[in-house]
């Protein structure tokens, strides 16, 4: 369920049609890193899972080189994409706007919306928790049965194997990752301050009790040397919903989620980094894990030390 009242940011963060894993963008963080750098990071990010992590949607992507005839690869990519335990291809068109200038004549200034639909396919696991998507420019892998980093990268690098050896990709432009985190107090006697660090509270941190918040919304950005990283801190009563621009293509949240109905905060991270490199899967390999580490910063800055005991 997308959530309503975001229709200005969501012009400013737009960006693929999946994930806005192409933002430039950053996120600000504090000493709050120091002290919750150990491995109690959302999900068991540092291979250590914890019991009532937070993370209920996860999504990284590849972007590379065009594969203008990626119908002709489609039967050999599913036929290993199914004894890799994804036997559920979902074939399919997505719709691709483009800005363009306006004619001289006209308004030159002006630009025009161009929409073109592009080839998709989408190969999900029997339990419709996770799956890739394949693009004729990108290959992204996404779940909502978030297990450790180490298992996820494991998963998406096999997904992206198989396309590489089915169609070999000559270069990659743009890999990025993104994680949703629903923050929701434990009981009545938990209060959303007791979770998040006060800078992404926004009003709702300041406010008196009892005063409702209907959206407070929290962005953050910082380039950094190596990756391009941005938090945003939701804070809503309600269903737990996702982003406008971002929905879990045919999968299935896990029940736990779905009951959420009441105050609650969604911390939504992403980072990527842009560069045309010759396709190396060992390079992609490091450059994900910098960008894994890069969102655990973020997120340690976002929370508190009573919230990752909670968790855990």
């Amino acid at each position: 369920m997308p959530f309503a009242g975001e229709s200005g940011a969501r012009a400013r963060l737009a960006g693929l049609h999946l994930t806005r894993l192409e933002l430039n963008s950053g996120v600000d963080f504090c000493q709050a890193q120091c002290k919750l750098s150990s491995c109690l990071s959302i999900g068991g990010r540092m291979g250590k899972k914890m019991k009532n992590a937070p993370v209920y949607f996860t999504i990284a992507q590849v972007r590379h080189n065009p594969i203008l005839s990626l119908s002709t690869y489609v039967a050999s990519i599913q036929d290993r994409m199914r004894k890799a335990g994804y036997p559920d291809h979902r074939p399919g068109r997505t719709l691709i706007v483009n800005l363009v200038a306006g004619p001289v004549a006209a308004e030159p200034d002006v630009e025009q919306a161009i929409p073109h639909a592009v080839e998709r396919h989408m190969f999900l696991n029997m339990q419709g928790t996770q799956g890739f998507i394949v693009e004729q420019g990108a290959l992204s892998f996404q779940t909502t049965e978030y297990d450790t980093f180490q298992t996820f990268s494991e998963q998406f690098f096999e997904g992206l194997a198989i396309v590489h050896e089915c169609i070999s990709l000559g270069y990659s432009e743009r890999v990025g990752i993104r994680y949703l985190d629903a923050v929701v107090p434990k009981n009545d006697a938990d209060d959303l301050r007791d979770y998040l660090a006060p800078g992404v509270l926004g009003l709702a941190g300041r406010l008196p009790d009892g005063v409702a918040i209907g959206l407070s919304l929290s962005e953050t950005h910082i380039p950094l040397p190596d990756a391009n990283l941005l938090s945003r801190t939701i804070v809503r009563s309600g269903p737990l919903g996702f982003p406008m621009d971002l929905e879990p293509q045919g999968l299935r949240v896990p029940e736990r989620f779905e009951k959420v109905n009441g105050p609650h905060a969604i911390i939504d991270t992403d980072a990527s980094q842009v560069g045309r490199q010759p396709f190396d899967m060992e390079q992609l390999r490091v450059r994900l894990d910098m960008l894994h580490t890069r969102i655990r910063m973020a997120f340690d800055a976002s929370v508190s030390e009573h919230a990752l005991k909670v968790w855990q």
